[in-house]
């Protein structure tokens, strides 16, 4: 060979190696008539490449495919595993001068480097678009809604079935098979060995011990009526759609792409979920779960998985365009997404899988896919943040299923919510009422639940539950000086023959008890067996008393009482095994214990105590006492006239919430830089904001058919300034 036909080959192999970029796409659409008799369509088509960019390349390949009206697009997703890639979705508005069917088509080069093509192979997606009016639901129809991660990775010995989730607003029949050469419906148009595709349930199954390397799946979703409907156009003869029979030559009523590549991986150590490859946990959404979301109200989807012996470093996600993801303290990872009004009465579909990493291997979970139904407009509020309160108004009119006036924060009956003939409010503090604490790399959130209730004492209803979330979500980086408050101040206490006195609870750096945790610093972060050194004194001193501590308990969240509880000294008897009961007989008591975490999904605990000031040096007082099993009975506090008060009642003191940092696991000893990581995102203080953000989440349960359906959405409210007490009503 010449010097110069080597040159070109070699140019040859190096312009085809770059090109081979393309990971798969997909693409949905729907239609509305326009008054004017056209119609307007969304495509919504994604794609993936080794790069991140959205272009609209689709050409009409037959029929009148109208002209293009608006297009917008941007990334959903990217990582670097499974050769880097990056997901991108555009939406693309269209208007046709009529419903009658017709074709969009895209091509290119090159695929990834396949097992079957070491050059990638062309690729390509065809869309065929049917938009007559449906006899059975007399509205315009509409395509299956799918999604793919544009990568799924599974190790060689281990079988894994991909359920490519198939909902149609229709309710028709779903079905999946490989994409045609003779229709220019893919590229490559190689139906890989090794693999089962079940068209009717569109489940892609692998075979143990098949070849490693990439394959490209080029599937067409096609969708068919359970009865005979009849299309009607208006500017053609009607025509009559039949369900699928066997292998019948019925044609179907719409036809997308959804393409994807699948690597088979080195085997794993083993096959099981939850050791090498992660499995998903609590609250994490079942596959094919219909989640509600509402118009301008922020939908969140919390995803957490766990494996023995993979630290979980990732979860990647297909998802509508501007869609996000955060990553919280507790290790779950929140999938974020508003509907605008464009959405309102769509289907969306969102797939999402856990990466847990091993050295220098990557493992990835099942893929779980879940449908986002858009509904109207939730309840109207007004939410206010400031540096230690939160202030919800929410007009009664806008809210669905409020029986009376019983409604109350989270599990707190004590924390009641008001409410008139035209409002429900409540202010309380954010630290108190059960609010829960949650932190992100970029914020800080204060999480309370507005519930209702037929009875304080009863733990069931038969009434429709109604849930409203609130939250204060606080920026943890900015430059300017308002801050929230999580430290409690001094309580204050007035007694018959003691008067009025404040008691203040605090923390300390150390066992010498002079150096108080600085009140900024709150929430205090400690790690899992940590001695947290504790105490409780009054602000003033006063003469001739003793504080005796009668109890502590610790609960995750600030409410005693809290289902969830922990003792900690109970009748003034250490009860866990590791307190340490530093004073005795003095105005103040110091005592210690190793930091703990509750099992489950709290990162954070709040140590509640129960105290008494008594007469010091009195034998006759609860105090003098000191521990006991619990028989004998406490001298009374009360007096009679003229005698002098010797004890006061029990009160109630609290301080938190402590945060725990993660623990050493055999995860973290696969990554010691990683691990510094954790422990200097736990130890962060959030001490200034910039944005401070009131939320409302409004929830309810129900049942269509045998879907049952679960809403959780909400509504943001953003102060761009941060200045405390003010706030935006969202409508």
């Amino acid at each position: 060979m010449s010097v110069s036909a080597l040159l070109s080959a070699l140019l040859l192999l190096a312009s085809t190696a770059s090109a081979s970029h393309f990971y798969g796409g997909s693409m949905s659409f729907n239609s509305r008539k326009n008054t004017d008799g056209t119609y307007s369509v969304d495509i919504r088509f994604k794609e993936a490449y080794h790069s991140c960019y959205a272009t609209d390349s689709w050409t009409c390949r037959s029929g009148n495919c109208g002209n293009r009206t608006s297009f917008v697009g941007g990334q959903v997703d990217t990582s670097p595993n499974g050769g880097s890639w990056c997901q991108t979705e555009a939406v693309v508005k269209r208007t046709v001068p009529n419903n009658s069917p017709f074709q969009l088509q895209q091509s290119g080069c090159c695929w990834i480097y396949t097992f079957y093509d070491m050059y990638g192979g062309n690729w390509g997606l065809l869309t065929h678009i049917d938009l007559g009016e449906r006899s059975d639901t007399s509205k315009p129809n509409t395509s299956p809604v799918a999604t793919t991660l544009p990568i799924v990775r599974v190790p060689q010995n281990c079988a894994r079935n991909y359920n490519l989730l198939s909902c149609d607003p229709d309710k028709d029949k779903v079905r999946c098979r490989y994409g045609n050469s003779s229709a220019n419906e893919c590229g490559i148009c190689h139906q890989p060995a090794g693999f089962n595709l079940d068209q009717s349930t569109c489940t892609l199954s692998n075979f143990v011990n098949g070849s490693r390397g990439f394959y490209a799946f080029e599937l067409v979703m096609e969708d068919y009526p359970t009865q005979n409907i009849t299309l009607n156009y208006t500017a053609m003869a009607a025509e009559v759609r039949s369900p699928f029979i066997n292998s019948s030559s019925n044609p179907p009523l719409s036809k997308i792409p959804l393409q994807f590549a699948v690597e088979v991986e080195a085997p794993a150590p083993s096959c099981i979920e939850g050791e090498y490859l992660p499995r998903f946990i609590h609250p994490t959404p079942n596959q094919g779960e219909h989640l509600q979301a509402r118009v301008n109200q922020e939908l969140e989807i919390r995803v957490k998985a766990t494996a023995t012996f993979s630290r979980i470093s990732d979860v990647v996600f297909s998802g509508p365009l501007n869609s996000t993801k955060e990553t919280t303290t507790t290790e779950e990872f929140v999938i974020n997404w508003t509907p605008t009004s464009e959405n309102y009465g769509q289907h969306f579909p969102i797939c999402f899988i856990a990466e847990g990493q091993n050295g220098s291997r990557n493992y990835q979970s099942e893929m779980r896919c879940v449908i986002v139904v858009v509904e109207a407009a939730g309840p109207i509020a007004q939410v206010t943040c400031t540096k230690d309160k939160m202030s919800v108004s929410i007009e009664r009119a806008t809210i669905s299923g409020l029986h009376g006036d019983h409604l109350r924060l989270n599990n707190n009956a004590s924390c009641a919510v008001s409410s008139n003939e035209t409002h429900v409010f409540t202010t309380f503090s954010l630290s108190g009422c059960g609010t829960q604490i949650e932190e992100t790399d970029e914020h800080i959130s204060f999480k309370n639940t507005i519930v209702t209730y037929d009875n304080p004492n009863h733990i069931i209803t038969r009434k429709n539950l109604f849930k409203i979330e609130v939250m204060c979500k606080y920026q943890k980086k900015s430059s300017i000086t308002t801050r929230f408050d999580a430290h409690r101040p001094a309580v204050n206490f007035t007694e018959r023959g003691f008067g009025s006195f404040s008691y203040q609870f605090e923390f300390y750096q150390s066992g010498s008890f002079i150096n108080k945790r600085n009140p900024s610093s709150y929430p205090l972060d400690y790690n899992v067996g940590e001695r947290i050194y504790m105490e409780i004194a009054p602000v003033s001193v006063i003469q001739n008393t003793e504080v005796f501590l009668e109890s502590c308990v610790a609960t995750p969240y600030d409410n005693p009482n809290y289902p969830i509880s922990y003792p900690i000294i109970t009748n003034g008897c250490g009860v866990d095994e590791t307190v340490i009961i530093h004073t005795s007989h003095q105005p103040s008591v110091k005592f210690s214990l190793e930091a703990f975490k509750f099992i489950g999904q709290y990162d954070q605990v709040f140590i509640s105590c129960f105290i008494m000031i008594c007469e010091a040096n009195n034998p006759n007082t609860r105090c003098t006492k000191g521990c006991t099993n619990g028989t004998q009975v406490a001298p009374p506090s009360h007096v009679h006239k003229r005698e002098a008060a010797i004890q006061t009642d029990i009160h109630f003191i609290s301080q938190g919430p402590l945060r725990l940092k993660r623990s050493a696991s055999f995860s973290d000893a696969i990554s010691q830089s990683l691990n510094m990581n954790l422990v200097s995102v736990a130890g962060c203080v959030v001490s200034v904001v910039s944005m401070v953000c009131g939320m409302m989440v409004y929830k309810s349960r129900g049942s269509k058919g045998n879907q049952t359906w679960t809403s959780s959405v909400s509504a943001t409210f953003c102060v761009s300034s941060g200045t405390p007490g003010h706030s935006n009503t969202g409508k």
